[in-house]
């Protein structure tokens, strides 16, 4: 019955339970699904940024390797300085901003967590936290729970519904 380009989720149509599904055209997140959506996404990106400073601070280490003690006191930078100290510099700025950033990520996760975890239902809260700390694609979350990407955007967009309400209200700024 489906087709690539005929895309289909499930009405959710009790409470209490998965079985009453009826496929239907699927519809854009409402307002508050999204709203939920962008708040639990807010750090998304915050282990990669940290990767890559981490990435930019070994680069240092290995350049600075390279260079004698003499070189280093006889190799001048743009400002006068010698290179060990610049990229001394350099590395203890990027190791505090990698040090604030995950701070800051580990301070986010648990109050997503405690947000997440209002949500009564354990499915839905499992897929939360799959999709949301743990940066799980619909795909590999619905081989978790043996559903197709579509179904599993589907319960995702219902978790949404039981989360939005635990959601601040506040702006979100990155």
């Amino acid at each position: 019955m489906s087709n690539e380009s005929n895309y289909h989720h499930f009405n959710y149509l009790s409470d209490s339970g998965y079985d009453h599904l009826v496929e239907r055209e699927e519809k854009p997140m409402t307002d508050e699904q999204y709203h939920a959506h962008t708040w639990l996404s807010r750090m998304w990106n915050a282990d990669i940024e940290i990767n890559l400073l981490i990435d930019r601070r070994d680069k240092i280490i290995g350049s600075m390797s390279g260079i004698g003690k003499y070189d280093a006191e006889h190799i001048p930078t743009q400002n006068g300085e010698n290179a060990t100290e610049s990229k001394n510099i350099e590395y203890s700025y990027l190791s505090e901003q990698i040090e604030k950033k995950m701070r800051k990520l580990s301070a986010e996760n648990v109050r997503t967590h405690k947000v997440i975890n209002k949500v009564d239902d354990t499915m839905l809260r499992g897929m939360l936290e799959s999709r949301y700390i743990n940066r799980k694609t619909w795909s590999e979350i619905g081989k978790a729970y043996n559903y197709e990407k579509t179904r599993t955007y589907y319960y995702i967009k219902v978790a949404l519904d039981k989360v939005s309400p635990y959601i601040p209200e506040e702006v979100v700024v990155e």
